[in-house]
Order: structure tokens, then sequence, then C-alpha cells
């Protein structure tokens, strides 16, 4: 009886247990929304768990007030309390912090991040994803340790600047490489309106590696002295078919005008001008106070442009093999007239395993872009500031408005900007196509063999058409016309054996070994013509007489042999080691193979006994170290050999001479660094930071030697020749950078995550094999002078002009009166540039009260070349960016800002936009030029001390004068504080509940709002303080702001739907 009593007992209590439990349901993605198979659902503190499904779902019973666990590999594990609920669907955020789970790639193969030695950075697809961008690069900005990008054109489609850790070459490119899905592309994104990546679809992005250091990086050799940046596309999963569906359409607009003066303002300074050279003023500026706003020009030009972007991807695959495809369209109109970008794009991506031991795999990417760009950035800009307010836009006619005379229309030297953006053609169009097949054959579990064949080709087009017209007085006779067509081809074979082996418990190993084979060719062809008419716009319609046709072509080769092997003891030591051995035809022989050795060394402290006691806090704690070196061969094909061109004039028609002078003895530049470094996470790996300093070196720079002309190396006239290269020096950079994240807050329902990066740089040449020891950059829109200079000790292209020391506001200021009716000049600083002085008699032959003062740095008495000097360095003291996220339940919110400080600009614009002296428009603030007033009131008496400044202007402006030699010229007046602080992007997202959408059957809806570059603390007088190289990769010429079209403010709307 009693047994029975004890069976009925224990059995109402398993049923009043069971009673107590519930069974839950729900689904598992990730940000992407995309579902997560396999992930680990259990209850806490009990041993129930089980999987998520091939579509993310899982089912599980479990008390009603208990709590469950989600955790997979690569993402943030997440507790939730049940509370009654019989429905729980869960986000995963990534978790980069997982080190001894996550792989990144590092270039022929990848690895684990706690395996990492060398300096590697990353940004995943969910970062890709807050940021919106239109092209790829825009991704890089502020998000990257050691990795300095600006732009060089705000045009749809436009290029960048991109640089790691400084600046490595002066000849040449100092851009990375991009290597997409294994293979390196072919262009830069540095062009000023050209953007080679600007043919990639972001949404296609899983990931991005960035290899820094040398050890990293070495890997490719002769490709990778300025680092690499190796982009990974999304591939299928082992899952259903996925299918995504993301649209957004966005406004764009001028973030900032440059205050210029009305027709009001413009009329009584034109007066004021008028008055001092002596001319009559103009009738129909009489009267300013009754005239209008007249024209804004920045008004009419710019416009709020729009963009639209569809793409759509299928994804999925079994056990045996998987598929991904997409298409994307994007189709921009810039904010300014004439402007436009469309794009596109087309993958497939499918990998099958043939066998267990046998995997097969092919790649195929293909994109066309249109590029409008209408007018260059100087013509745009410059012409929409300068133009005056008294010009309509259209006559009353209809026609397009212009200067009513021909004296008007020949000291403005520019027409009607919006007719020009809006008549001239200049159109881009581009097609590639890339695709990749290998094949995979794994005979042991320890050892696989890989082979991989790509081609690549792209087709250039572009067509310029400059239309004749006439705006009032502004004519332009002839039409002129300009096709070019390129086409280039890349072809690569590599073999890679790969042994991955462990010896007991403690030793694993691996080593790669392989070959490759690269071979490319280039065709280029061009032809310009001029007309009498605009409707002919044809080639074969030209005037024979003005017609110019060129056209060249070349061919790569390269062989290579690399290898990399890794020793990991326990996974404390780590040690890394690779070489590469590069063969290149753009050397003589004997100097045709380079070696690119690299070493790095880890020690994973935190997996040591001794550290037990402070595993609780301090989660890992890793030590780096490493060398290695890479070179670059950038320079003209087979330069050490002299090449005949033909030369055709118009006199004595076609012949044959050498197009360059040879040096046979030029050599790689070779790049080597040492990197020190350590990667901290604490606190359950709530924090993360990496820290890494570096010293690198580039030596025997390679660059054209400046020769004297009678050598017949300047200029283009037939016949001329390019001079040599040489190998004529070295640059150091050093550095200290570091990322830190933090998970902030971490709830259920709200958390808030942070990120900062800060990148600090050394630029310094610390040899320079020329006479001088200097380069000098010559060349300036208004004129001939040195604006930068490349010196010994010092930094590449620093600023180089005139000191500003003030202003003569009174003849006292630098005569001194010797009582008998002379005087006598004090200072010699008042002598001008060219050698001019004040007379003993205080009479101004050149120099006047309310003349610019300059610095005469060497005192001899004359203000001259010789008293230039270094004025500032367009390269930042350093940069930073800091990125918040915050999701609460369905929402998240991200907020990244991103800055620049120590920088200069020289700002060309101000030269005239400052200028009270001038028949164009200028800056509303001119109007506080230095105004003269007379003791006697006889402004006829030209006794200077009978002259002073009137108070109240601005003292760096000078008077207007009739003579303006000195006032404008370059010095540390135009060279401006280009420190900034910029929102850069705010960014709201809402996901719809899962429970509402599986009625339906989708996975995923996730509504977004995006703003872009939303204001920006700075003191620049001009658009944007965030200046590239205004001459491509030019880096002579970086941070030369000559009218750049600023990057717009951008406004969106998106949807992200997955089924």
């Amino acid at each position: 009886m009693r047994i029975q009593l004890l069976i009925i007992l224990f059995l109402s209590t398993c049923v009043y247990a069971f009673g107590q439990s519930t069974q839950i349901e729900g689904s598992v993605k990730n940000t992407l929304g995309e579902p997560l198979i396999g992930v680990t659902v259990g209850i806490e503190n009990s041993s129930t768990v089980t999987k998520t499904n091939k579509d993310g779902f899982y089912t599980i019973r479990a008390q009603k007030n208990a709590n469950l666990s989600f955790s997979s590999v690569g993402y943030q594990s997440i507790t939730v309390a049940i509370s009654n609920r019989k429905t729980i669907d869960i986000i995963l955020q990534e978790d980069t912090r997982k080190i001894d789970e996550v792989v990144v790639n590092v270039g022929y193969g990848t690895m684990k991040k706690s395996d990492l030695t060398g300096a590697v950075s990353s940004i995943s697809s969910e970062s890709i994803q807050q940021s919106v961008p239109t092209t790829i690069d825009q991704v890089f900005q502020g998000r990257i340790a050691g990795l300095q990008m600006s732009s060089n054109s705000g045009l749809p489609g436009g290029g960048s600047s991109i640089q790691i850790r400084g600046i490595n070459s002066i000849n040449s490119t100092n851009e990375p490489i991009y290597v997409v899905d294994g293979v390196i592309m072919s262009g830069q994104t540095g062009n000023n309106d050209v953007n080679a990546l600007a043919g990639i679809n972001p949404n296609d992005i899983e990931s991005i590696e960035v290899l820094k250091d040398a050890s990293a990086s070495a890997i490719y050799g002769a490709q990778g002295a300025n680092g690499v940046i190796i982009i990974t596309m999304k591939k299928g999963k082992n899952a259903r078919p996925i299918i995504n569906f993301n649209t957004k359409y966005g406004l764009e607009e001028l973030p900032k005008k440059i205050q210029m003066m009305n027709l009001r303002e413009y009329a009584v300074h034109h007066n004021a001008f008028s008055d001092v050279l002596g001319y009559g003023h103009r009738t129909d500026f009489a009267h300013p106070e009754y005239l209008g706003e007249g024209t804004n020009w920045q008004d009419e030009l710019y416009r709020v442009g729009n963009l639209q972007t569809y793409d759509i991807a299928v994804r999925g695959g079994n056990t045996i093999s998987n598929y991904a495809v997409s298409a994307g369209y994007l189709n921009q109109d810039g904010m300014i007239y004439g402007s436009g970008f469309k794009r596109f794009t087309f993958r497939l991506n499918q990998e099958t395993e043939l066998r267990p031991w046998l995997k097969m795999g092919a790649v195929l990417n293909g994109n066309y872009t249109k590029q409008a760009t209408a007018v260059s950035s100087w013509s745009v800009v410059g012409s929409s500031l300068l133009q005056t307010p008294s010009i309509p836009v259209r006559n009353a006619d209809g026609t397009f408005g212009g200067p009513s005379s021909e004296y008007d229309a020949n000291n403005l030297g520019f027409s009607n900007p919006l007719a020009i953006a809006q008549l001239n053609q200049r159109n881009r169009t581009q097609f590639g196509g890339r695709g990749n097949f290998y094949l995979e054959f794994k005979p042991t579990t320890w050892m696989n063999f890989r082979s991989e064949l790509t081609g690549e080709g792209n087709t250039n087009n572009y067509q310029q058409f400059l239309p004749a017209y006439a705006f009032g007085a502004s004519i332009k006779s002839n039409a002129e016309t300009r096709h070019e067509k390129s086409f280039n081809t890349f072809w690569s074979l590599k073999n890679l054996v790969n042994f991955n082996k462990d010896f007991g418990k403690k030793h694993k190993t691996t080593l790669m070994l392989g070959h490759e084979v690269i071979a490319t060719r280039y065709e280029f062809l061009m032809g310009e013509r001029q007309y009498g008419s605009s409707e002919l716009p044809g080639l074969d319609a030209g005037d024979a007489e003005y017609d110019s046709n060129a056209g060249n072509s070349n061919e790569t080769k390269r062989v290579s042999f690399l290898a990399r092997g890794t020793y990991n003891y326990d996974d404390r030591y780590l040690f890394t080691a690779t070489f590469r051995r590069d063969g290149s035809h753009n050397f003589a022989r004997g100097h045709r193979w380079g070696n690119f050795p690299s070493a790095a060394l880890a020690w994973r402290v935190s997996q040591e006994r001794f550290f037990s006691p402070l595993k609780n806090t301090i989660d890992d704690l890793k030590f780096r170290v490493s060398y290695g070196a890479v070179g670059n061969a950038n320079v003209d094909a087979f330069a050490y050999q002299a090449i005949l061109a033909n030369t055709l004039t118009n006199n004595w028609g076609v012949g044959y001479s050498t197009s360059n002078i040879p040096n046979e003895n030029i050599t790689w530049e070779t790049t080597r660094s040492w990197n020190v470094g350590f990667d901290l996470s604490f606190l359950k790996r709530r924090v993360e930071l990496v820290f890494d300093a570096y010293n690198k070196i580039t030596d025997d720079l390679l660059l054209r030697l400046s020769l004297p002309s009678f050598t017949g190396t300047r200029g283009n006239t037939p016949g001329s020749a390019a001079p040599p290269y040489y190998n004529i020096g070295a640059i150091q950079n050093k550095g200290i950078e570091f990322s830190l994240n933090t998970h902030n807050i971490k709830k259920p329902d709200f958390n808030w995550r942070s990120g900062l990066v800060f990148t600090l740089n050394r630029n310094k040449v610390t040899r320079m094999n020329t006479t001088t020891a200097t380069i000098q950059q010559i060349d300036y829109s208004n004129g001939t002078n040195i604006i930068t200079q490349t010196m010994q000790g010092q930094p590449i292209s620093q600023f180089y002009g005139y000191k500003q020391v003030g202003r003569i506001n009174t003849a006292g200021d630098y005569l001194k009166d010797n009582g008998d009716g002379t005087s006598t000049v004090i200072t010699a600083t008042f002598k001008n540039r060219i050698g001019d002085i004040v007379n003993n008699e205080g009479l101004a032959t050149s120099t006047y009260v309310g003349d610019i003062l300059y610095a005469d740095l060497n005192q001899d008495g004359i203000i001259n070349d010789a008293d230039m000097t270094l004025i500032g360095s367009p390269l930042p003291k350093f940069t930073f960016g800091f990125n918040n996220t915050f999701n609460y339940k369905n929402f998240d919110l991200t907020v990244f800002l991103n800055g620049s400080f120590g920088h200069k600009i020289f700002n060309i614009l101000r030269t005239s936009l400052d200028n009270p002296r001038t028949y164009s428009n200028v800056r509303k603030d001119v109007a506080n030029y230095a105004k003269i007033g007379y003791h006697d009131g006889n402004a006829e008496n030209t006794n200077v001390w009978n002259a002073y400044v009137l108070p109240g202007s601005d003292p760096e402006l000078g008077r207007i004068s009739v003579r303006d030699a000195q006032n404008s010229i370059f010095s540390d007046r135009f060279v401006e504080d280009g420190t900034f602080l910029r929102v850069q992007n705010i960014a709201l997202g809402y996901r719809f509940p899962t429970k509402f959408l599986s009625r339906y059957n989708i996975n995923n809806i996730r509504v977004y709002s995006n703003l872009q570059n939303v204001f920006i603390f700075t003191k620049y007088k001009g658009y944007t303080p965030e200046v590239g190289s205004s001459s491509g990769q030019s880096m002579l010429r970086y941070g030369v702001d000559g009218g750049f079209v600023p990057s717009p403010r951008t406004y969106t709307l998106g949807l992200d739907i997955t089924f």
C-alpha cells in the first residue's frame, strides 16, 4: 500500500512539473535577416539543448520562468527570459571578438584570427550595410586604423586617394592593391573622375580584410608595398534557397555654399575698383542700391540630385553544392547638372563537391558603368564662384546669357557655368567581365592541391564633345570632340599546395607552396577633331588641319614563386614566415628578380598557466612582433631600353626618335618594415583593444630625374624624350594605431556597442640622391610657381612659399622721416619680390600703404624666391573614427563620426576669391579690403606719409592696386588648417517582428533611413577640408584644392526583404 501511495505521489509531481513547462518555438537570424543554421538553443542551468534547422527555426520545451541561451560560432551569445512567451525570435550580432573561432582571409588562404601574427583589420558586412555606400571605398573612411581615405572628386563614380600607413613612393601610386575573391583587380581608385572600385556592388560583399604590415602583405611581394585590401564576396550556404531584395532611394545636395557677393555688393565693389584703376563706372552700376540680388551661380549650377538602387540575390545549397546569384542596378544623378553615374552588376558563384576528395568552383562577374561628368572639377567649381552676378542665366529670348562686351568676356576668362554644364558632353562607359575557375584536390586529410585560372577583360570608351557657342560676347568658334578607346586583359594561373598537419596535441603546422603567372595587355586609341559646326560631331567630319591621333599598347608578364609556413605550439607560441620571389620585365637583366621575405612571432600570454588568476578579468592577451619586405616595380615598361616612337610634325612629316632616356641600372623599390603590437580583450570580451606601432623604410625610390631643358626632355615638343628613371632615395613612415571596441550595454532588449580607431603617422624623406636634395612641384593654376617641395629630412610634398607677416598700415611701418623732406627705407621687407623699392623721397614706385608684408628670411633686402620656405604639410598629424551602434528590440541606430587633425590645404580658389583687384566675383568678406585714407583729404598726393589704412578692414586683405604683383603670390595666407570633425553617417532601421512575417513566409523585412555627410566642424574656408590629390595619385599635388567637387550630403530611405 505504501509503495502504491509513493508511485501516485511521484506521478502527481511529474504531472505538475510537466504542467509548468511549455513548448517554445521561434527563429534565429543574423542582422541581415538570413536564417542561421545550427545555432545551439539551450535552457540555462540545464542539459536540455537543441539546434536550429536549415530554415533557422527551433522548438524546445522549458519552464515558463526559465531562461533560453542562444550561441553560434562567430556570433555574440545571448540569454533571454521566457516570461510566459511561446514564440521567441532572436537576432544574433556578429562577434569579431571570438578570436578562437573567427576565420579571416590573409591572401592565398585563411587563418583563425587567434593565430594571426601580423597586422590585419576587418570590416564586416554589417558595417557595410550600416554605411549604405554607393562605392565600396566609402566604407574605408575612419573604420580601419592605419588607413586614410580622402575623396578626389564628389562627382558620381569619382575617385579617391587611399593610403595605408603613410606615403611609400614619390613616383608611383601609393594605393593598395585590391584582391576580389583571390583575384587582383586592375585599375585604381585614385583618378579624379574615375573609380575602378565603382564597378563593385557593395551588397555582394561578405567581408573585407586589410593587410597592413609587411609580414601580412609580403605574400603579395612586388604588389603589396602599399598594403592589401582583400574583398570576399558572398557565397551560397548549406541551406534552403534565400531570396534577398534590397532597394533604396536617396536625394543629394551641396552640403555647404561659399558666401559670394550678390549683385548690389558686387556693383559697389566694382565701382571702387574702377575708381582706383581710373575707369568710369558701368552705367548699370550707377545706383547699386537699386539693383537686385543678381545671379547666384551656385544655386543655378547645383541641384538636388537623386539616386536609386535595386539589388536581388539568390543563395542556397546543400551538403554537396552551393550557389549564389546576384544582380544590381544603380542610377545616380549628381548634384551638378550634367553629372551622373549608372551601374549594372551581375555575379554567379558556384561550388560543387564532385567527390569527397575533389571540389570544383567557378565565379563569373560582369559589370557595366556609365559616367557623365559634363565638365572638369576646376572649371565647373571655379567658374560658378568667379562668374559675376550681373550676367543672367538666360536672356529674355531663352538663350543662354553671357558677358555684354568683348572687354568683359576677355577679362573674366570664363563663360556661363550652367550652359557649359548642360551642353558639354563627357561620357565614359566601361564594360568588364571576370571569370575564375578552380579545382581542389584533397588526397589526404592533411594536404590539398588547388589550381585556379582567372581571366578578366575591360573595355573603356570615353567620348567628349564641346560644342561651339556664343553666350553674349563670350564666343567659342569651333566645336571639339575627343574619342578614346582602351581595352585591357588580365590572365593569371595559380597553383597552390597546402599541408596542414598536427603532431600530437600541441604542435600544429601548416605549409603553403605556390606558383603564379600573370599576363596583362593594354591597348589605347585616341582621336581629336575640331569643327566649324556643332551639328556634325563625328571624327570623320573634323577639320584635318586640327586633327590629332594617338595610340599605344603594351604587355606585361610576371612570374612568382611563393610560400607560407606557420607553427603553433599549444596555442601559446605562434610563428609565421612567408617568402615570395617575383620576376618583372620592367627591369634589365640582373635586376629582374626581387625577393620578399617576412617573419612574425606571437605569444598568447593568456594561455600560460601563470595567467590563470587573471582569466576572470582578461580573456585574451597576445603580443606580436614582425618584420617583412615588399617591393614596387611601377615604372614604364622597358624603361631600361631606348624606345622608338614616331615624330609627326606638320612641316617635315613623319620621323622616328627615342621617346625616353633609358637607364639599365634601375631596380626595385623595396619597403622594409617592423611592427610590434598586442591584442587585448577583457570583461568577457566586452572590451577589445588592438594596438600596433610600426617603422617602415622604402629604399631605392624610383623617380624620373629632372634634367636641364637643353637635354630635350621638357614639354610635348615632337622629338622630346622622357627623362630617365633613377633610384634616388628613401622615405620613412613610422607611427602608432589602435582600435578599441566595447560592448557598453548588453541586455536582451537593448545593446550599445562602440568602436574607436586612431591613426598617427609621421613621414620623412631620409635620403635624396639628387643635386639639390629636393624635388619641386611647379604647377599652379594662376601662374607658374613652386607650390610643394620634397626635401631630405622633411615630410614629402610640403607646401613651399612666402610667409605673410602683416600689412603696411602707415608709411611709418617702413619709412624713417629724415626731417629734411626725405625718407629712408628702414626695413627691407617692403622691397617686393622682383626688387622694386620705395624711393627715399617717400614716393611709392610699387609697394604702398595697404600692401601685404612678407618675411625677408635671408635679410638681403629683397623679397624673392630665396625667401620662400616650408609653410605647411598636407599630411595629417592624426586621424580617427568613432562609431556607436544601438539596438533596442527591433530598432537599430548607428552614429558614425570621423576626423582629421593638423593637415594643411592650399586653397587655390582664394587667390582669386580673396583678391579685391579682380573683375570676377569675390567673397562677401572681401568688402573689408584695405581701404586707403589721406590725412589732407587729397588722394592725388602721392607722398605715402599722407596715406593710411582706414580702421575696420580685414588684416589679411590688401588694397585695390593698379599693380597687384605681390598681394596674391603663394604664401601661408592661402594655406589653411584642414582640421575637421564630421558627423559622417546616421542610420536608423526597423526590423519587422518574425511572428508577423511568418504569416507570409517572409524571413525578414527591414526598413531604414540614412543620412551621410551630415555636418562638419572646421575652420577651412573652401567647400570641404577632405582634399585628396588634384592630379590622380600624385603625392606632389596632395592637399591642393583647385576646385574640388565636394562629397554631397545624402538622404536615403531603403527597404530590405528576405524570403
